[in-house]
């Protein structure tokens, strides 16, 4: 175990945190000058923000011809979200849910994977498929903003003064803009150096590479929206939490997925064999696709019967059924 890797990690936790903290504050400011629900900037600036290692990480892995690595990233992400990081939120402290997001987002975001599952089931999304999700990207995004007016409009100190004084209004969004560009870099740097190091202290550690890929990765793309949600619930800013995952799930499909897959085409990496161990052998890529369904499926019902919050119980359920599907996808 070397010791460089040890504070390499230390290091990219402090930027992660650092770096989630000052997004939210970004987000808070930039919401408030503009006179936005904090939900909607979760759905987009803070979403996007996070979902930013998950697009470059696709984006390069496509450029090099790993293509199957964008479908894969894709989907452990997404299962990481909701699996991984809304349960954690929910045990930590039980995350309340604006009545329009659980009304109209989250339906939105189980009908986009409902669709991106039954378009990748065979091991490939093809550039007339990307197109769908792209155009879905481009009619959440009007729908979102069309719908800006519900919840709660964000708070910031001496708001009176903002709404009098222009030039305080254009400093304050300056600021804020800054302030989120500074959170999205430490998030994507911190998040590096962690998975880094981590990755190093695993193969000393004698564990497989593969093993690797399948979580450290999956979840390193996933830290920004681990942090983000975390300090966004800590912050007493849940509108702004729970948008983020239901935002980043959606930006994952649609605006990374979609993009990449219209500009190279995607097909999943090794042969489709069925699984034998499995009592009606789907392949790998069709056992994660089924996870991912089956937790964003859990959410949606959590959320709709859940009178407005996502407690502790059904965040220990998530992270149980996260464990398990981690479980099948690594034997």
């Amino acid at each position: 175990m070397a010791l460089s890797d040890i504070l390499i990690f230390v290091l990219g936790l402090v930027m992660l945190i650092g770096g989630a903290w000052v997004l939210i504050s970004g987000g808070t400011r930039v919401a408030a000058v503009l006179g936005l629900p904090p939900v909607v900037v979760g759905l987009t600036v803070v979403a996007f923000g996070t979902s930013a290692p998950e697009l470059f990480v696709s984006a390069l892995g496509a450029m090099e011809g790993s293509t199957g690595l964008v479908l894969g990233n894709v989907i452990g992400s997404n299962v990481a979200n909701l699996g991984l990081i809304l349960a954690l939120a929910a045990i930590l402290r039980p995350v309340k849910v604006e009545r329009g997001l659980g009304r109209k987002e989250v339906p939105f975001m189980l009908a986009a994977t409902a669709v991106f599952g039954v378009m990748v089931w065979d091991g490939r999304l093809g550039h007339r498929d990307a197109l769908v999700l792209v155009l879905g990207f481009l009619a959440f995004m009007v729908w979102t903003f069309r719908n800006r007016g519900r919840g709660v409009v964000a708070k910031v100190p001496d708001a009176d003064a903002l709404v009098i004084d222009p030039d305080a209004r254009g400093r304050e969004l300056t600021v804020g803009s800054l302030l989120v560009i500074l959170g999205i870099v430490g998030l994507a740097g911190g998040g590096h150096f962690i998975v880094e190091a981590a990755t190093r202290l695993a193969l000393g550690f004698g564990v497989s590479e593969t093993v690797i890929d399948l979580t450290l990765v999956a979840i390193g793309t996933s830290l920004p929206e681990l942090a983000t949600t975390i300090v966004a619930a800590a912050r007493d800013e849940d509108d702004l939490a729970l948008g983020n995952i239901v935002g980043s799930n959606l930006f994952n499909i649609l605006a990374v997925a979609g993009p990449v897959g219209l500009v190279w085409g995607l097909d999943v990496e090794g042969p489709q064999q069925p699984l034998a161990y499995l009592p009606l052998r789907p392949t790998a890529n069709q056992v994660q696709i089924v996870s991912m369904l089956l937790l964003t499926v859990m959410v949606t019902v959590m959320i709709m019967l859940g009178r407005g919050r996502v407690g502790r119980v059904r965040g220990v359920l998530l992270l149980s059924v996260y464990i398990l599907i981690m479980f099948i996808w690594t034997t």
